[in-house]
């Protein structure tokens, strides 16, 4: 059975997709990017502003799951400049601990709106 999660604290989707679904004790959720909650559009401020912007999103969709970051087992992130990896894993280490969670990282043409840095994770739930 698929329970959506869905809560204010993170863009509301706009289009047919849930902000993430819970199954069984595996919760996954869409893609993040750095937008505001509000649907006001990308965070300012630039690269890092919009990595964790995006990880603040997954977080509260996670919360509204019953689900810390610390259960998250698997991330997917995709940067439209792949040099800006190292940047990436700066924050990415800030907001996940050993042992951390399995990673793919991939270099994409663009995103949606314009934006630099996206992530989705799968995470267990107790």
């Amino acid at each position: 059975m698929l329970e959506p999660i869905l809560t204010d604290r993170a863009p509301i989707p706009t289009s047919g997709y849930s902000q993430a679904l819970r199954v069984g004790n595996l919760v996954i959720t869409s893609g993040y990017l750095g937008t505001a909650p509000d649907g006001s559009g990308l965070v300012p401020g630039g690269f890092e502003a919009e990595a964790r912007q995006a990880l603040d999103n997954i977080g509260a969709v996670l919360a509204a799951a019953g689900c810390p970051l610390s259960a998250v087992v698997r991330v997917n992130v995709s940067l439209t400049d792949i040099s800006r990896f190292a940047e990436m894993d700066r924050i990415f280490r800030e907001y996940f601990a050993p042992p951390y969670p399995t990673r793919n990282t991939i270099g994409v043409k663009e995103l949606w709106g314009g934006a630099q840095v996206g992530f989705d994770v799968w995470a267990l739930v107790e």
